[in-house]
């Protein structure tokens, strides 16, 4: 049996947020439970966050986004993935 929760993934803008303010931001967002972080990515000259994580439902996700004070531009539930040409249901 597959236990694992679904991914989510969401985008988020940052405005002109400073390194080390980015930095503070990943440590606390991977820290706050309600959802398993997996991954921070960040583009500075566009101005956006992604965050990928696992959350138990869709509103568990979003109540984690508004818990942690992060608004999301959209909210997005990953099903389907491919890193080699194959694809893999999540």
């Amino acid at each position: 049996m597959d236990d694992r929760m679904p991914r989510y993934i969401s985008l988020h803008g940052l405005g002109c947020l400073p390194k080390p303010a980015f930095v503070a931001l990943c440590k606390k967002t991977f820290a706050d439970t309600g959802a398993r972080v997996l991954r921070v990515s960040a583009g500075q000259i566009a101005g956006k966050m992604l965050i990928e994580f696992e959350a138990e439902s869709q509103d568990a996700a979003r109540g984690w986004l508004a818990g942690a004070k992060l608004a999301p531009l959209w909210l997005m539930r990953v099903d389907y993935e491919s890193r080699d040409g194959t694809v893999e249901d999540l």
